[in-house]
């Protein structure tokens, strides 16, 4: 179910991204959002799950970004804080989409850091705040029906995950 769940949300971010609009408010990213569902169903195995999360993020590197560690030491960045809010809060649907806000935040506040410090070009406050608003509306929404349907499966199936 993790890796089906990841490799859904990472074709998903491809095709969405190809047909939205960078202006609109609903920019996805799906694959940051999976990465806070699926860390329940690690068990508290955090080596199973920063390996899984390192790979992903070099892959989303290769194909979305066509750049090497770049987007695979954030995504171990967003780990740290996503285990630190687990460890913190219990797992439930409200947790989860706080997570989800706040990793998402983290990942376009990282970004435009990133542009600020290695790229020739004029980034402004306004500019990262519309970005972090465009990604919060449908990664919310998307957020709230995965883990819906992961915890029917889970339950379906007796898949265990930690509290």
């Amino acid at each position: 179910m993790i890796v089906a769940l990841t490799m859904i949300s990472f074709f998903l971010d491809g095709i969405l991204s190809k047909y939205i609009l960078p202006t609109t408010i609903f920019l996805p990213l799906f694959t940051i959002v999976s990465l806070v569902i699926i860390y329940p169903y690690f068990n508290n195995n955090n080596f199973r799950y920063f390996r899984f999360i390192a790979l992903v993020g070099l892959l989303y590197d290769i194909a979305y970004f066509n750049t090497l560690f770049y987007n695979f030491f954030i995504f171990i960045a967003l780990g740290f804080i996503i285990g630190l809010l687990n460890y913190l809060l219990s797992n439930n649907l409200y947790t989860n989409l706080l997570t989800t806000i706040i990793t998402i935040i983290t990942y376009r506040i990282i970004l435009f850091l990133m542009v600020l410090i290695f790229k020739n070009h004029t980034y402004l406050l306004s500019e990262l705040l519309q970005s972090i608003y465009n990604s919060l509306v449908l990664n919310i929404i998307y957020c709230v029906i995965v883990y819906i349907l992961t915890e029917v499966y889970s339950r379906k199936y007796k898949i265990l995950r930690c509290k």
